[in-house]
């Protein structure tokens, strides 16, 4: 399994000092790095991935995720095939429908033939060819390679639509083995209609993790977190039955939730989500408890996990990743 991180650069955090935890994410093993696009809440997505480009040599660098509203999708195809070109081919596409970085401006998300449209005109350009956007059709000034478009989904037609365009998928939603699955099923539908073998789409499920020996430290690091699944979770047009007896609390999370501190570990949000929400949305406990949740959520048949690295000592968080809970999870970076 491939040792995969979603990271945002804090607005605390200067740009130089993030190109070197780039560098340091490499040595420490990790093979891909998705980088967090919201522009209210965090610093600039491409800049810090061409800053890790120029310090790192092996670690695949993507966008975690963008999406087709806020930028034109012909200045993210350009600004993609920069990231491909600095780092020899490394770059990867992350695009959703949009979150934080649209919900932020009061804007909705993008529509799924929306998302379809900008996967197809993306697949086009980045390939040196023609491609098509509301009615227009546009190709880049420059020769830029291939660059793998993976599509963030969480609900039945986006993980179908998945399965059917685009090159992998970024599982979001609740760290349940019985919904994961589901998506799995969703995705695999999306191929069958295709004629495409579930091999060759790479499936990853982001999982927000704390393995701490106090429970109740683990749960309150990733609280914060398991507030912004609540709210997403809240808008879901399939609710996850595993999950209904929560559904006030997650609408709660919803109403008090505040865009410009989306993710931080200090958002005044978080407190919206109890102990259990919480831990039925996020993976939190100690090492063995963790592992074997990993293990769980890795026989749904997904290919691998993202891990978001929260704020605070997180080459230490890598490293209790790397060393303690996937030995735990029976595998291995």
């Amino acid at each position: 399994m491939k040792l995969a991180i979603s990271i945002g650069i804090s607005p605390r955090q200067s740009l130089s000092s993030w190109s070197d935890l780039a560098a340091e994410l490499e040595r420490n093993g990790v093979e891909r790095t998705w980088l967090i696009d919201s522009q209210l809440a965090m610093k600039d997505v491409y800049s810090g991935l061409l800053l890790a480009a120029q310090r790192t040599g092996r670690m695949g660098l993507g966008t975690g995720v963008t999406n087709p509203l806020t930028r034109h999708p012909t200045v993210t195809a350009t600004s993609i095939a920069a990231v491909s070109e600095v780092s020899g081919g490394r770059a990867l596409l992350g695009l959703g429908a949009g979150d934080s970085a649209v919900y932020g401006l009061g804007w909705k998300p993008a529509r799924v033939a929306q998302v379809e449209e900008a996967v197809r005109f993306f697949h086009a350009v980045l390939k040196g060819e023609e491609g098509t956007w509301e009615g227009r059709a546009y190709s880049l000034p420059h020769l830029a390679a291939p660059v793998p478009v993976y599509l963030a989904t969480s609900q039945r037609r986006m993980c179908t639509l998945a399965g059917r365009v685009a090159d992998g998928v970024i599982l979001m939603g609740p760290a349940d083995p019985a919904y994961v699955r589901r998506q799995v099923e969703w995705v695999e539908a999306g191929l069958a209609e295709s004629g495409r073998r579930r091999e060759e789409v790479d499936v990853c499920l982001v999982t927000t993790l704390s393995a701490q020996e106090d429970r109740a430290q683990a749960l309150d690091d990733v609280r914060s977190w398991a507030s912004t699944e609540a709210r997403l979770i809240a808008d879901f047009a399939e609710f996850p039955s595993g999950l209904e007896r929560f559904r006030p609390e997650i609408e709660q999370a919803k109403a008090g939730y505040d865009y410009t501190q989306h993710l931080s570990t200090h958002a005044g949000h978080q407190d919206t989500v109890s102990d259990e929400l919480t831990a039925a949305l996020a993976v939190a406990g100690t090492t063995d408890e963790c592992g074997a949740r990993v293990a769980e959520l890795l026989a749904t048949g997904i290919d691998g996990c993202i891990f978001p690295l929260l704020g605070g000592g997180r080459l230490d968080r890598l490293r209790v990743i790397r060393d303690q809970v996937l030995p735990a999870a029976g595998t291995k970076p």
